[in-house]
């Protein structure tokens, strides 16, 4: 019996036993799971686990109530077993289509450890030790080879091979095999279930979806589309009648299944094998990329296959979407999945001569690939985009320093371009580091360009050097909320606090006596009012955020004048205070509302 096989029967028993909102529930979860919607699976889970354990409190105080012999039990309507399920997937979940890493590290291992052995309480149909697994993938696919195999050995798994939870073991056992660089041997293993009368039904879509990843490791293009072909064509077969109800896990497989062949035909494309208009007719939307983080990677492989052939456009935008992705990937911890795109968003601004997009990308691929083992290969990468930065042209002034800004300024809006801009900022900040209007322009052109950890890099010089400047202050302060970096907030404050006192201990020092009985009359600012004026500042900025904050229009031609706020929510924001919440698109802000670095 597989998973959907036990969540079908659990459903129709809780619909026998008058508890249709359970039921809905058991089928639904694995469904919206599949399809991503990470909002729908938290709400619902908790409002059947609600509901279960009334029905437990119910059952336990009933007049003849006896004593259940197995505990978190409804006898006659369901037992532990459904309890797990109904639990189990809020975290799913975010392993699974939010790809989170080491964000949901702890808690799947105290999951993990909570778990029963698979027959406790009956067959277990899902299983938080799998989930566990795939969260260390998520966290460096193939630096973690040795964690996982060790929770798939068969100590570990003894139990499980007669449960519904079987077929996500075996599976997890073939990506172990494919990050072991044995995709040879992953893809004899689900040949030999394809031979089986019950095997391909066993394994269902993940097995074809692993067995297409395997194809692809061993540069077997076509036969990975071949097999993507068939999985397409019996979709279509239980394809449900116009009208009726849309069944959101075929939605979900055709969904995965565009991301796979784009993937797929770029790459042909790339090397002549196929007319790239095929991948780019098939080729998902930015939108969805950003809805299904699982999918980025796919999505940014098509993309950039597409651009060494000309055929998609290599702009500051293409730029902005991937290094939001890599930074999301930094964020949940998938340092490997986020040094991958880094690297590429390396590759695409050496190609479009954005040297300092490149240079913060290459810098930000190194950071996290020390995170990583089994770093080889992608070392050599790293070794490979340094060296095309460097062969990259050095970045020639417009205008003097002084004057940059003025004449960014008079530029036609129809030329804008926020990595143009950032260059010459930067420029001009090497011959006035402490210029505040430069400053202030670099915070706010990295905004726009997702790379607000790196225009962060000269206001904190700045700020540690001259603490009472309160407009850079201000500058470093707003650039740091929209990074949602509250822990660079609090350094702020105790900066300007710390800085705040210095000058005060050295004027007590060098005044006589007099001065010091003058001065004791009027009251001094002490170290803890100062920095309760910053905490009231921090404070009264996040409250009000900047006016000029706004989405980038992805469809825009040119940069407008004005900043044109989009509807929409800061995802970084609601990701890290809420992380099992699915991801709306990230925060970026339109070339217009910081033209050139000045916001007016």
């Amino acid at each position: 019996m597989t998973m959907w096989t036990w969540a079908g029967e659990t459903g129709r028993q809780l619909r026998a036993a008058g508890q249709d909102e359970l039921a809905e529930a058991v089928t639904a979860l694995p469904e919206l799971s599949e399809a991503g919607d990470a909002v729908k699976v938290e709400a619902l889970a908790r409002s059947a686990m609600r509901t279960a354990r009334r029905l437990v409190a119910e059952a336990a105080k009933g007049d003849n109530a006896v004593a259940p012999a197995v505990p978190a039990s409804v006898p006659g309507v369901f037992g532990p077993p459904t309890l797990f399920f109904l639990a189990h997937w809020p975290l799913a979940v975010r392993v699974g289509a939010l790809a989170e890493g080491r964000r949901a590290l702890e808690q799947a291992r105290a999951a993990a450890e909570d778990e029963p052995a698979p027959h406790e309480y009956g067959p277990l149909p899902v299983s938080a030790l799998e989930t566990l697994v795939r969260c260390h993938a998520n966290i460096d696919a193939r630096g973690t080879t040795d964690q996982r195999r060790e929770l798939l050995s068969a100590r570990r798994l003894s139990g499980w091979e007669s449960t519904p939870a079987w077929p996500a073991f075996t599976l997890a056992r073939v990506h172990l095999l494919i990050d072991e660089d044995q995709a040879d041997r992953a893809e004899a293993e689900l040949r030999r279930y394809e031979h089986t009368a019950t095997g391909p039904a066993v394994l269902g879509s993940e097995g074809i979806f692993a067995l297409v990843r395997a194809l692809r490791y061993q540069d077997k293009h076509t036969d990975a589309l071949d097999v993507l072909d068939r999985m397409e064509a019996e979709l279509g077969l239980g394809e449900a009648e116009p009208g009726g109800p849309v069944n959101p896990r075929r939605t979900a497989l055709r969904r995965v299944i565009r991301f796979e062949r784009a993937r797929l035909l770029s790459w042909l494309a790339r090397l002549g094998l196929c007319d790239a208009r095929q991948a780019i007719g098939l080729l998902p939307t930015v939108e969805e990329a950003e809805t299904y983080p699982k999918l980025r990677s796919a999505w940014v492989e098509a993309v950039e296959n597409l651009v060494c052939q000309g055929s998609v456009r290599n702009d500051w935008r293409l730029g902005v979407r991937v290094t939001t992705w890599s930074r999301y990937f930094e964020r949940v911890g998938a340092p490997r999945r986020g040094a991958e795109l880094a690297l590429a968003a390396t590759r695409l601004a050496s190609g479009r001569g954005a040297r300092w997009v490149a240079e913060c990308s290459a810098q930000r691929a190194e950071r996290l690939i020390r995170e990583l083992g089994a770093a080889e290969e992608i070392i050599g990468d790293l070794a490979e985009v340094r060296s095309m930065v460097r062969g990259m042209k050095s970045i020639q002034p417009m205008a003097p320093a002084a004057g940059i800004l003025e004449f960014l300024r008079a530029q036609p809006a129809e030329e804008v371009n926020p990595e143009e801009q950032a260059e010459q900022v930067n420029a001009a900040l090497m011959e006035q580091p402490h210029d505040n209007a430069l400053l202030s322009a670099l915070g706010q052109v990295g905004r726009t360009l997702m790379l607000s950890d790196a225009a962060t890099e000269p206001q904190w010089r700045h700020v540690r050097e001259q603490p009472g400047d309160q407009r850079a202050a201000l500058s470093l302060l707003e650039t740091l909320l929209h990074d949602n970096d509250t822990a660079g907030v609090r350094n702020l404050v105790r900066t300007l606090a710390a800085g705040a006192l210095v000058p005060q201990q050295q004027r007590e020092h060098r005044s006589i006596a007099p001065q010091q009985a003058q001065d004791a009359q009027q009251p001094q600012p002490t170290q803890n009012a100062r920095a309760a004026q910053y905490s009231q500042l921090a404070q009264y900025s996040q409250e009000s955020p900047a006016a000029e904050r706004a989405h980038v229009p992805q469809h825009a031609q040119t940069a407008s004048r004005h900043a044109q706020p989009e509807s929409g929510e800061d995802a970084a924001a609601q990701q890290e205070a809420a992380p099992r919440e699915q991801p709306v698109p990230e925060r970026q802000e339109t070339a217009g509302a910081v033209r050139f670095g000045v916001s007016g």
